[in-house]
């Protein structure tokens, strides 16, 4: 009598679990497409922002300084023109902020060396003079203050991008350079 209470239990128990595991896994399906919409929301918007337009160039500066360059000037500058690629470390970007690090283009990403498959070329981290090619640029407002938007949604540029701005250059007594930028202009692949 025990065994056939079990068997029949054991019946009833699958023929639920059959109508459940067809509830579940619609119902995980219906979760699953749901969660794809959320985390797209979760990126970093495309640029650039109304904002960014404006400062955006349509055309190139001439005569522009190698960030290597930068390095090399006397003193502090109150206008420049600076070429270089974005990048630098795993995370060029300053969160937030419109600021981001730009090295000078005679360095090589990890991406332009044969053989190499390393998941962020735009640190360059094979580069043994990174530390004097390398500069932080903070896109500022006209009153000179830092604007309080993520570079990427701001101007709508990515690492290893090309970019040339109009800036002044600080250079603090440790000799730490910064481009405050009030302009950039991004260079198409050719």
């Amino acid at each position: 009598m025990f065994r056939d209470l079990t068997m029949k239990f054991l019946l009833i128990d699958r023929r639920s679990f059959g109508s459940f595991s067809l509830f579940g896994l619609l119902s995980l399906l219906v979760l699953v497409s749901g969660c794809g919409q959320k985390e797209e929301a979760n990126k970093v918007p495309a640029g650039p922002s109304e904002l960014g337009k404006t400062m955006l160039l349509t055309a190139e500066p001439s005569e522009a300084l190698n960030v290597g360059d930068v390095f090399k000037l006397e003193e502090s500058q109150d206008t420049v023109v600076v070429v270089g690629r974005i990048g630098g470390s795993r995370n060029p970007w300053v969160d937030g902020l419109a600021a981001f690090t730009f090295t000078d283009l005679s360095l090589t990403a990890c991406s332009e060396i044969p053989g190499d498959d390393c998941s962020t070329p735009w640190d360059f981290c094979c580069e043994p003079d990174l530390n004097t090619n390398t500069l932080l640029v903070q896109m500022v407002n006209q009153d000179g203050s830092l604007i309080d938007q993520d570079a990427r949604q701001l101007l709508g540029v990515g690492e290893l991008d090309t970019v040339v701005v109009e800036a002044s250059v600080s250079k603090d007594d440790s000799g730490n350079v910064t481009l405050s930028a009030s302009k950039l202009y991004i260079k198409k692949s050719s």
